[in-house]
């Protein structure tokens, strides 16, 4: 252990890449609903005690959102249940799908600053 770190500061982390990993397989491979199919997970958060993780994702152009959180919710049960087999945790965190809104904030930010440069340009 190195000097001046707390043991266990890290663990939701790893925890959180790992789960971020096991999460894209199921959706990829195993969920039957092929909406689902067409998510990418991006980022896991975890909270510290490790009782709830936020999984963020982002879905394909065109797809309805209002389906593919339709389609979580159904797969839920089975996502929790492909989860456990793979024994990372003793107790089965709730997961809170979230739609990964970086993309469209860069989006919005490259805009706003092509509309200041072009101001500037005089």
């Amino acid at each position: 252990m190195r000097p001046g770190s707390r043991p266990g500061k890290q663990r939701p982390s790893r925890v959180a890449e790992l789960l971020r990993q096991i999460l894209a397989a199921i959706l990829l491979e195993r969920v039957a609903d092929p909406r689902l199919r067409e998510l990418t997970v991006t980022t896991v958060e975890m909270s510290p005690d490790l009782k709830l993780a936020r999984v963020y994702y982002l879905r394909r152009q065109g797809s309805d959102p209002a389906e593919i959180v339709a389609a979580l919710d159904k797969a839920l049960g089975f996502i929790k249940q492909e989860v456990a087999r793979e024994h990372i945790l003793r107790t089965m965190p709730e997961f809170l799908f979230l739609p990964d809104e970086t993309l469209d904030k860069a989006e919005k930010l490259e805009k706003l600053f092509q509309a200041a440069k072009g101001e500037k340009d005089y």
